[in-house]
């Protein structure tokens, strides 16, 4: 009889322990990782004290580094409100990412469930990295944005977020903790902002450490097949960052700095891999290999890590007042994509070419891939009207950023090298700029501009002003020449689609997968009848693979012209999830010409070529 009053103690105070917490002006959460049910986690909030009738709970639509409206709210399917005496208080839901609690005043506690987004169906499809994972006894993406929300007006407020853990599970993050036991970690973030900037995984721990005396690096992994491990990871991003710290001056941009890589053996529900930056870690989903395919994968990665480490330079200690008073639930594009995200993947293989740790005909072959890239993208739409518009009306154009966005870096470098004498380069004029704003202070979007002309010159507004606010086509030729490259353009003719295709991959079936189609009025997408899901077999009579995927809608092994027959044979999955073999057949329409690149390094430079070619080098 006393064993199950003990034990009934126990339930009633286990039950009872959010109302002896004492509520003042802080949120602070609770979250049991050992509790799931359905790939679904319950949360409680005691929230700060309200001094209003009606609060509203908000999760956000969009978060920093996504660019594309996710809609956060529609993975909470049920949240209640209570007083503390435990009684409900009304909930009413205006739209998808905000709930309404009446008597605000007498509220004390939230508590919510939320389902998990990695494989999910749900349209818009959450970038892994942006999202959430809820694996029992194996892993948890813990996301913020996607665990915890926000009250109107108290965006500012303290959080305290207390997570019970299964054993031997460890969280990998930036965030210090304030406790760390075998059963429970507790962190804070002096507000929301921080909080969602500091992503969390939780799993059995594979972690390594690198410290610099600035510094110090986590490298965190998760690889279900065990083929990645993150000694082997720290191998090669230690060169990554010796060479990157060499680059911005012999010291890296952040005190702390977390990589967490989740490498997953199944299809993500985006069809993507990629990244997600932050201040202090950044977030990646990629597929998991075997140990024998290991060290290829983790190559692949280091342009990768390049990328989102320099992200700690720009956007998040340079960046424009759209960025720096972000609405979580409006937000508002900045045009400078050009720099956030053009000029970081420039520098995420230049500073690799110029540490040392690749030559370069390695970056003559990624000139050649980023200018074979940009080419399936409107040239002549400017850059500045489509960062505005990336969230809505220019969103097929976006991917853009990471061709053109580079090509854009590396002619301003080459130009900004030419009109200095080789003084003074692209990194030169940001780190200017990085001391005269900062993490803290914002620019304005309509100034940038000027404010690099003032510290370069009135070609480079020339520049901005033609090819990155306005429709003329960056004359990269002339560009590469003055930096010892030889550009060569191979014209052919492509199918006329006017939109673009969000291609993916199947790790099941190992097929390139439709997840997307961005069309406005292809009359040849029309009488295909392709749809998004479908899987790619073959094209007119041709097996597709990732070697001729590009050449499907035309290339230069694959000139089309109006009238050709196209027969394009694929998986489609029906209502009742039977996988049939579809052939699709249309007519070509309508061509225009596209150029096949090639990057040559000019062995016989002039004495001018040489001098800017050295200086671009650091030589």
């Amino acid at each position: 009889m006393q064993k199950i009053f003990i034990v009934l103690l126990i339930f009633i105070s286990a039950n009872l322990y959010s109302q002896t917490v004492e509520q003042t002006d802080n949120y602070k959460f609770f979250v049991d990782l050992n509790k799931v049910e359905n790939d679904q986690l319950e949360i409680e909030l005691i929230t700060p004290k309200m001094n209003s009738d009606i609060a509203v709970y908000k999760f956000p639509a969009m978060v920093p580094g996504t660019y594309k409206i996710y809609d956060f709210g529609r993975y909470v399917p049920e949240l209640k409100a209570f007083d503390n005496s435990g009684n409900e208080l009304t909930v009413n839901k205006p739209n998808v990412n905000s709930w309404e609690i009446s008597n605000a005043s007498n509220l004390y506690k939230l508590v919510y469930k939320i389902n998990d987004t990695f494989g999910d169906t749900l349209d818009p499809k959450i970038f892994e990295p942006a999202g959430t994972s809820i694996e029992k006894d194996t892993v948890f993406v813990v996301n913020n944005h996607g665990f915890f929300g926000y009250f109107d007006g108290y965006l500012s407020n303290d959080y305290t977020v207390t997570f019970k853990k299964p054993a031997g599970f460890f969280g990998s993050t930036s965030l210090i903790p304030d406790s760390r036991t075998e059963t429970e970690e507790t962190f804070s973030a002096p507000d929301y902002n921080f909080l969602v900037d500091n992503p969390i995984m939780f799993c059995i721990p594979d972690t390594t450490s690198v410290n610099f005396e600035e510094c110090k690096v986590l490298i965190s992994v998760f690889s279900p097949g065990k083929g990645i491990t993150s000694a082997a990871v720290t191998e090669k991003i230690k060169d990554v960052l010796v060479a990157i710290r060499k680059f911005l001056g012999g010291k890296l941009s952040a005190d702390r700095y977390t990589f967490l890589y989740y490498f997953s053996d199944n299809e993500g529900g985006s069809g993507g891999f990629g990244a997600l930056e932050h201040n202090y870690s950044s977030f990646y989903f990629m597929p998991d290999v075997p140990k024998e395919s290991s060290s290829f994968m983790i190559n692949q990665l280091m342009s990768t890590s390049a990328h989102e480490f320099y992200h700690t330079v720009t956007p998040l200690n340079l960046h424009s007042e759209e960025i720096g008073n972000f609405d979580f639930n409006d937000p508002k594009m900045s045009e400078h994509l050009w720099l956030y995200e053009g000029v970081t993947e420039y520098n995420a293989d230049y500073i690799q070419l110029r540490e040392g740790l690749i030559n370069l005909k390695d970056y003559a072959a990624i000139i050649k891939s980023k200018l074979n890239g940009s080419s399936r993208y409107n040239d002549t739409l400017p850059f500045t009207e489509m960062s505005k518009g990336a969230l809505d009306k220019y969103e097929s154009q976006y991917i853009n950023v990471y061709e053109k966005g580079a090509l854009i870096g590396l002619s301003l470098d080459i130009l900004i090298r030419q009109e200095s004498n080789g003084s003074q380069g692209l990194q030169d004029v940001i780190n200017e700029l990085v001391l005269r704003y900062g993490k803290e202070k914002s620019f304005k979007d309509e100034e940038l501009f000027g404010e690099i002309v003032t510290l370069t010159s009135p070609k480079i507004g020339e520049f901005f002003n033609r090819y990155v606010a306005g429709p003329e086509k960056i004359p990269y030729s002339e560009i590469l020449e003055k930096a010892g490259f030889n550009l060569i353009k191979n014209p052919y003719n492509v199918i006329d689609m006017k939109g673009s295709l969000d291609i993916g991959f199947n790790q099941n079936t190992f097929r390139l997968k439709i997840n997307k189609l961005n069309f406005t009025e292809s009359t040849f997408i029309n009488e295909l009848r392709i749809k998004a899901g479908d899987e790619l077999i073959s094209f007119n009579g041709n097996q597709i693979s990732f070697q001729n995927a590009r050449n499907i809608f035309g290339s230069a092994k694959n000139n089309v012209k109006a009238g050709d027959k196209f027969e394009l044979v694929v998986a489609r999955t029906d209502a009742n999830g039977k996988e049939n073999q579809v052939t699709l057949k249309a007519i070509v329409k309508d061509v225009k010409t596209a150029y096949d690149f090639d990057v040559k390094i000019n062995d016989k430079p002039d004495a001018q070529q040489m001098m800017l070619k050295n200086a671009w080098l650091g030589k």
